[in-house]
């Protein structure tokens, strides 16, 4: 389904830019050595893992330079504030579909408005429980930071405040931030889950990260898996192995009870005090997504 290996080492040669639709353009200004690859595969309908077996109910590998719009469809053009106040704007001209990619490009406007792009699949795909699958890559900067995650209707409605995840939850599958510890040049890494609605006085969260990233990470693809079930939610990383089982978040300890709702899947890079200060110089930066599969256990 995917074609070819392309290696890019190119200088920046632009920082405040906007949201290219042509790949090469956007790889040409990181500033960073990268590795565009992709590989020849047929997706299997069901899978084994851990002894169980999974159906596949979604997949896209992104073989088209446009969005599947059966699959999916852009984030609101909304901004997303950080607790401060400044944040940055999700806009589709950030997202582009190219080479095989999903790409939401993080950069700074001609307005100097910090923007990036999301895609969502809300009214095209919603599932409770599963295995998900995505391969994927980002590049190093500062004042934002990339996410994988999971959110039902419910959550967003959700005013009881009944101390559960099971009517609803947000389910950050991961997410990634360059320049939370810029001192020692680590980048947060880590899954949350958030639950009883968005109510300020309400809403309840737990998360764990305990595994930060070096510089080694950026740059390359890397393989998350995420088992979601009514036991709760396992994270592997690059493998399947014990060894590679970074987070396991028990039902009981994360929402009482695990989200029994049906949620939709997110891609989407944001800006605000958690990524601490924008680096202009680090900008255009850009979250690659090589596909995204999603398994129901038989």
């Amino acid at each position: 389904m995917k074609k070819t290996l392309i290696l890019l080492m190119i200088f920046m040669t632009t920082l405040f830019t906007g949201c290219a639709e042509d790949k090469t353009s956007q790889t040409e200004k990181t500033g960073y050595d990268l590795e565009i690859e992709s590989v020849d595969e047929t997706v299997a309908e069901e899978i084994t893992f851990n002894g169980k077996n999974y159906t596949l109910t979604f997949d896209d590998e992104f073989s088209s330079n446009k969005m599947d719009t059966t699959k999916w469809r852009y984030s609101p053009e909304i901004v997303r504030q950080g607790e401060n106040g400044w944040g940055g704007w999700w806009k589709r001209k950030c997202s582009s579909f190219k080479d095989g990619n999903y790409i939401s490009t993080c950069t700074i406007d001609d307005k100097g408005t910090p923007v990036s792009g999301a895609i969502q699949t809300n009214g095209k795909f919603e599932q409770a429980f599963g295995l998900y699958h995505i391969r994927f890559k980002v590049e190093k900067a500062y004042g934002l930071w990339y996410a994988f995650w999971l959110l039902c209707e419910n959550m967003e409605n959700d005013h009881t405040g009944d101390g559960s995840a099971k009517d609803g939850a947000e389910l950050d599958i991961f997410e990634i931030v360059p320049g939370a510890d810029r001192e020692n040049n680590l980048a947060d890494f880590g899954m949350s889950v958030h639950w009883d609605g968005y109510d300020k006085e309400k809403l309840k969260s737990a998360s764990d990260f305990t595994h930060p990233l070096g510089d080694d990470f950026y740059g390359k693809y890397h393989e998350v898996w995420y088992l979601w079930n009514k036991d709760g939610y396992k994270f592997y990383m690059d493998g399947t192995g014990p060894e590679n089982l970074i987070f396991d978040f028990p039902a009981e300890q994360y929402g009482k009870e695990a989200c029994e709702e049906p949620c939709y899947m997110i891609l989407s890079a944001e800006y605000g005090v958690w990524g601490g200060e924008i680096d202009p110089k680090m900008l255009p930066a850009h979250f690659y997504v090589d596909y995204v599969r999603v398994y129901s256990e038989k």
